[in-house]
């Protein structure tokens, strides 16, 4: 899902793709951003001065490369940990075990509800259309998406007849030019229909497009203004 924000430090606006249920509660423009928030967090800041947490933190870094060496991520590392899991789990009990796998089978199960917008199933469709295609936007190869003409927040469906591959610029210029029709019209289909024509068109017509949502919007703009001045007076 895309998610239009504005950064909670320098309050610019962006979008940002998520993924189902990967939403955070705090949205930033950029990592220099977010570390300048992270600054005005007295609880943080507190937190990090504690000496009891930050000598726990260091005594946990420090067995961590007892255990586990400098290179965390090399394969004998990874054994290690694959050791010491096997290890564990043979001396949890058989209640622990069941509880502990039913856990993993109720998160597995989560991950299948057909209503869900983004599971497997759905990567394995996407990948299934996007194999050895191209953009049928630009026509180009790479970088390949699958796009939902009408929209999932809005009710699209992952139906073949609502779906089409485009390279990740055309999905971007797809999505912005979708959600500025679906502003200007209040009959959700006719956007969706005009979205599809537009991706039909090719992207030849692209600047055209923009040019008329530009001035379309524009137009709207001014009528809206007209109308609450008349209200107003």
């Amino acid at each position: 899902m895309v998610i239009h924000f504005d950064c909670e430090t320098c309050r610019t606006p962006h979008k940002r793709s998520y993924a189902q249920g990967k939403v955070p509660l705090h949205f930033f423009c950029s990592v220099p951003c977010q570390n300048e928030w992270q600054k005005t967090r007295q609880d943080l800041i507190a937190k990090n001065k504690d000496p009891e947490f930050r000598k726990r933190v260091s005594e946990g870094l420090k067995r961590r490369k007892y255990l586990l060496g400098d290179d965390y991520h090399s394969p004998s590392t990874r054994r290690k940990i694959g050791d010491a899991t096997i290890k564990h789990w043979n001396e949890y009990s058989e209640e622990k075990k069941q509880r502990l796998l039913k856990i993993l089978y109720d998160n597995a199960q989560q991950l299948r509800v057909p209503g869900k917008i983004y599971n497997r199933d759905w990567y394995l469709l996407s990948q299934k259309h996007i194999r050895n295609n191209k953009c049928t936007y630009c026509e180009k190869s790479g970088f390949l998406h699958m796009h939902h003409i009408k929209p999932t927040r809005y009710g699209g469906t992952h139906h073949e007849s609502n779906l089409c591959v485009l390279c990740a610029g055309c999905h971007k210029r797809i999505e912005t030019i979708t959600s500025h029709l679906i502003r200007l019209f209040d009959d959700l289909d006719m956007a969706v229909n005009l979205s599809h024509e537009i991706i039909a068109a090719g992207i030849s017509k692209y600047h055209l497009v923009r040019k008329i949502i530009a001035d379309s919007t524009k137009r709207t703009s001014l009528s809206e203004g007209e109308t609450n001045a008349e209200l107003t007076n």
